[in-house]
């Protein structure tokens, strides 16, 4: 039933189930625990999901702020889309047979289930310890610790996870809003590939505005749209961190200006959003990608720069 949320059981059971009914394509890893000792769950979905292959790797995240849920239930919507209709839809069978697709539907459940495991009533924007965790990420400007805090132990489970890949392209879902937020969030000035990040944060938008009523993701920005800095700005964010210092590309998603987004709207904003996050992953396949070998043919971990481009 996609019109109600989870219970914290039913969402560990649901990504077991994932991984168990459809063992050929997707697996399930434990990135972490949380304060709590909740679960911090992530689903690998890949034709070869048991292989490191030559292809980009794709990460999508939501509801690090607890209280924001629509994306944790869009995430859930995203998993069963890719997995059901993979040999059968030849858009998704494409995305599933070249991207390694990576889902963590909620990266802060202590908040979200802040009321007790069976309901989302209560939930918080912070995590057990009373932290914002998209404050608490080491930020390019202003820092390791901006907000003057301990890493949490979900911020550093996140740290780690992206260390251990190579994520080309990510986005991370929130709601109080209604945008597609690009870097920079800490810095007034334009992200050196800015007209990239314009780009791919309206592939998002045009198809969440075509597809949806008139006034849907306009309220920020009449096309959708905004540079994170230029909307306000915050220090220690995750999308920052990703696109410095991991070298990603992060966009904000802000799916509904109703933080707790009512169960009678679930399956409108799904609709809404669904093409979308198709769309928004597909850009992963775009640009230059490979292997740098030496001269046995043996692989290098390489770091390839583009000369007079590359200042961040």
């Amino acid at each position: 039933n996609w019109d109600k949320y989870p219970t914290y059981d039913v969402y560990v059971q649901m990504m077991n189930d994932f991984a168990n009914d459809y063992p050929d394509i997707a697996s399930l890893q434990n990135i972490g625990t949380t304060v709590d000792g909740r679960d911090l769950l992530v689903l690998k979905i890949s034709d070869n999901v048991g292989q490191q292959e030559d292809e980009p790797e794709f990460f999508y995240t939501s509801t690090m702020h607890g209280d924001e849920t629509a994306g944790y239930v869009f995430m859930l919507r995203f998993i069963d889309s890719l997995l059901t209709n993979y040999g059968t839809t030849p858009e998704i069978t494409d995305l599933v047979k070249n991207i390694a697709i990576y889902v963590n539907p909620n990266a802060n459940p202590d908040g979200t289930y802040s009321g007790g495991n069976s309901t989302v009533s209560g939930a918080t924007r912070y995590n057990a310890n009373s932290i914002d965790l998209n404050r608490n990420f080491p930020d390019p400007a202003a820092g390791p610790h901006p907000d003057g805090n301990d890493w949490q132990p979900e911020t550093q489970a996140m740290m780690d996870f992206a260390e251990q890949h190579h994520f080309t392209f990510s986005a991370n879902f929130h709601g109080g809003a209604e945008v597609a937020n690009y870097p920079w969030d800490t810095w007034s000035r334009d992200h050196v590939d800015d007209a990239l990040l314009q780009h791919v944060s309206h592939v998002y938008a045009d198809p969440a505005i075509a597809n949806s009523p008139s006034e849907y993701f306009t309220g920020i920005s009449d096309d959708g749209v905004t540079q994170g800095y230029d909307w306000y700005s915050i220090t220690g964010g995750r999308q920052d961190f990703m696109t410095y210092f991991q070298q990603c590309r992060e966009i904000t998603m802000e799916v509904s200006s109703q933080k707790l987004l009512s169960t009678d709207d679930l399956r409108d904003y799904w609709n809404y959003n669904k093409q979308s996050l198709f769309d928004y992953m597909e850009q992963s396949l775009y640009g230059i990608r490979g292997i740098v070998s030496d001269e046995n043919g043996d692989p290098l971990k390489a770091l390839i720069e583009i000369e007079g481009h590359d200042s961040d």
